[in-house]
């Protein structure tokens, strides 16, 4: 398939060269002579219409008429007037003995005025454009020898039979020049049409194929390989792309296997109990109903666990596409966090700690603010579950210097490692002695990602046995 392509096109390439080729022999060959007629004619008739002009304005031929006439010959032309009865007045030549309309044959004398005015030919013609009325008169005159004159006449007010000629100098002799250098342009155009259609074919196809190895590699599980064309052109844009393509594909792949090994390991746990408990409940439980309730109760907790669980990894995987949407609006992001404080302070006081905000009353920020809200609940839950009873969890904005917006949310518990700071927001990490507390081991993954993607600020800061404190910037 690859040789077909690169014959195909070293094939279009060579043809358009050879049509090239052909065109140039059509009308060098075919079209040569008719345009060099109809220009010659034109011009001929240009100077037809300057002799009819000046005999027209002087009312006949004049000494003035005259000599305005003899200023319109130039090398090569000459201009014949004869009377109404075709009997020559004045003659006026550019052409020399080389004017084939005012000789008598090879062998007369080309000096003679009056048999060179009256030629045969020259009468001959004059009687044809008489009878030809008062229009143009468009003809060409070939001797013995190849000789070839353009002729224009005209018959004018009747009283004057008017020719214009030029010599067209041997065509036939400039044509087979032409024809002749035509043939060794053309072998060597056909040479360097097949040399340019091989280098050219080459040249086109070696990104083509350089991309075709690559998918190969990819296709055999090698996502490292990269396509190198340097180019500026669409060829060097595809190959940017390419790239980019084979890193989402790497990418994806990493992130398929990373989740399905831990969503693996992390699914094991809560199946087994589901399984143990409902295996206890059939073998062993039998009619006591509060065992049977506590057992039930765990096989419903651990359900929503997994639910919980493979709800995070598709939000996850959601937000780490590449082109993933964000709908950016306005809103007023401390009633945003007043709404949520207001949410989690009952179920904070069951458990004997409080929940506050401080902050201005108004503050409006552009972002995606249902995302907001999840990374703002995501911080409140997490502080909550790890300060401890009788302290409260904070929910502060505060003005930048810059004018920008910084959301903070802080604990009183104790405190995160600083070896451990780094990692926190990694997927399946858990720095925090939580005493047994779960989670799906992303929501701070899920956090990085959604801040990541408005392309904010964030970070924590802690000290161990102080609190913690997470933030980020609008």
């Amino acid at each position: 398939m690859k040789s077909n392509i690169r014959r195909k096109l070293t094939a279009l390439i060579f043809l358009v060269n050879m049509a090239i080729i052909a065109l140039t022999w059509f009308m060098a060959v075919f079209m040569f002579k008719p345009m060099y007629y109809a220009v010659t004619q034109a011009e001929l008739g240009n100077m037809m219409n300057k002799v009819v002009t000046a005999i027209e304005l002087d009312g006949g031929i004049t000494d003035k008429t005259l000599e305005e006439i003899s200023g319109f010959i130039n090398v090569g032309t000459c201009i014949d007037i004869a009377d109404k009865n075709g009997n020559g007045m004045v003659l006026f030549e550019g052409i020399g003995d080389a004017c084939q309309l005012h000789s008598e044959g090879s062998n007369s004398s080309f000096f003679e005025q009056q048999r060179k005015i009256d030629s045969y030919t020259a009468k001959e013609l004059r009687r044809k454009i008489r009878e030809h009325s008062r229009t143009n008169y468009n003809a060409h005159y070939q001797d013995d020898l190849g000789n070839i004159q353009a002729i224009k006449g005209r018959f004018y007010d009747g009283k004057y039979t008017i020719i214009v000629s030029t010599n067209l100098a041997r065509i036939e002799n400039i044509v087979s020049i032409v024809s002749t250098q035509l043939q060794t342009a053309s072998l060597l155009g056909i040479l360097l049409s097949i040399i340019i259609a091989t280098v050219m074919s080459h040249w086109f196809m070696s990104p083509l194929l350089k991309m075709s190895a690559a998918t190969k590699e990819i296709a055999k599980g090698n996502y490292d390989v990269k396509v190198q064309i340097n180019s500026r052109d669409e060829f060097g844009q595809l190959a940017k792309d390419f790239n980019q393509m084979t890193e989402e594909i790497q990418r994806s792949h990493e992130m398929q296997k990373d989740l399905l090994a831990n969503i693996t390991h992390d699914l094991r746990t809560p199946l087994t109990i589901i399984k143990g408990y409902a295996e206890s409940i059939k073998d062993i439980t039998g009619d006591s109903k509060e065992i049977r309730d506590q057992q039930l109760t765990t096989i419903i907790e651990e359900t929503d666990r997994l639910s919980q669980m493979v709800g995070s990894v598709m939000e996850y995987t959601k937000l780490n596409q590449t082109g993933y949407k964000l709908n950016i609006v306005q809103f007023d992001i401390a009633d945003m966090c007043r709404d949520i404080v207001e949410m989690y302070s009952y179920k904070a006081e069951k458990d004997g700690k409080s929940v506050s905000y401080a902050g201005p009353e108004q503050v409006y920020v552009f972002a995606d603010a249902a995302l907001i809200e999840r990374v703002i609940h995501n911080f409140i839950s997490n502080a909550l579950v790890h300060t401890p009873p009788q302290t409260r969890v904070g929910v502060a904005i505060n003005i930048t210097a810059e004018g920008k917006v910084k959301v903070s949310i802080y604990d009183s518990g104790q405190g995160i490692r600083q070896e451990d700071i780094p990692h926190l927001f990694d997927k399946y990490y858990r720095a925090r002695k939580d005493g047994g507390k779960t989670g799906s081991g992303l929501g701070l993954a899920i956090v990085k990602s959604i801040l990541e993607n408005h392309n904010f600020k964030y970070g924590v800061e802690s000290r161990e046995g102080l609190g913690t404190e997470f933030w980020f910037i609008i």
